[in-house]
């Protein structure tokens, strides 16, 4: 989608995201929802991972992305501990295996929401507005160190942090 106008944030929702991962939520109607991929062995030897990150908020608008990221072996969750709004960023492989820049999409998740990127879905870094926030990461680690994959954009592309569809 490298056009002059700028993606519209889109609310996250599971059904929108469907493609590239699951929604992490409960809206109370169950006890416990469960999310059996965002914890499935990676392939390879190694080891499940669970962190907790720092990030500072974008200041600039519109947010300007030059890259994506992607983990071809094991699936990424993020959970929000303590967080405002935040932005999710993502798109799918082409059939070469690099991202279909044409079909990005940009989500605004709300504060009770998380993400469980799929193995080889294409992503922005986290991206938080409004103040710094802070995210339980979980996530198998190859021992190999060979699942953190990026791709430089040809032109960068321009999120509207203000319009949503």
């Amino acid at each position: 989608m490298q056009t002059s106008q700028p993606l519209l944030l889109e609310p996250l929702s599971a059904a929108r995201f469907a493609p590239f991962g699951d929604v992490l939520e409960n809206d109370g109607s169950a006890r416990r929802n469960f999310y059996p991929e965002a914890t499935v062995p990676g392939e390879g030897a190694g080891a499940l991972r669970f962190w907790v990150s720092h990030v500072e908020p974008v200041t600039a608008a519109p947010l300007s992305i030059l890259q994506l990221e992607r983990h071809r072996y094991a699936a990424q969750s993020f959970i929000p501990l303590k967080i405002a709004r935040w932005i999710v960023i993502v798109a799918s492989s082409r059939p070469d295996g690099f991202p279909e820049v044409s079909g990005l999409r940009a989500f605004l998740a709300a504060p009770a929401q998380g993400v469980s990127y799929r193995r080889g879905t294409w992503h922005h870094g986290t991206t938080v507005l409004d103040a710094p926030a802070q995210f339980a990461v979980l996530m198998w680690r190859r021992a190999a160190g060979d699942d953190d994959e990026f791709h430089d954009l040809a032109a960068p592309i321009e999120i509207d942090l203000t319009a949503s569809q």
